[in-house]
């Protein structure tokens, strides 16, 4: 019986992986257990992202493998991702900036408010 490798095995071992990896340390070296969830989840996403950019650049769409997995279509799907992320991002940015705005805004009429108070506990 052959076994066939597939990238979907490897992105699934070393996210588990990473899991394992990302708990470990965590748990060796912080003692919070919010910052040991975080930081479990942190590696374990670089793991995921490591997989993904290995698969990306060495896996061959010439051999075999390339039959089971479509190299160029998963490149596709990632510059998908990767222009809807970039989207996101351009949006995220604008709405801080807006907030950012009415924050000195806010900021600006407070202190109009602070002094208009001042000035008339100064009249009475």
């Amino acid at each position: 019986m052959k076994v066939k490798i597939m990238p979907e095995n490897f992105v699934a071992f070393f996210t588990v992986c990473g899991f394992f990896v990302g708990l470990t340390f965590s748990v060796i070296s912080i003692d919070g257990a919010f910052e040991i969830i975080v930081f479990t989840v942190l590696i374990t996403f670089l793991f995921y992202m490591l997989i993904h950019i290995s698969i990306m650049t060495f896996i061959d769409k010439d051999k075999p493998l390339a039959r089971i997995f479509n190299k160029d279509e998963y490149e596709m799907i990632n510059e998908v991702l990767i222009t809807d992320l970039e989207k996101r991002v351009n949006k995220a940015d604008h709405l801080m900036e807006a907030l950012a705005q009415e924050r000195e805004e806010i900021k600006k009429s407070e202190a109009k408010e602070k002094r208009r108070k001042n000035g008339k506990k100064n009249v009475a």
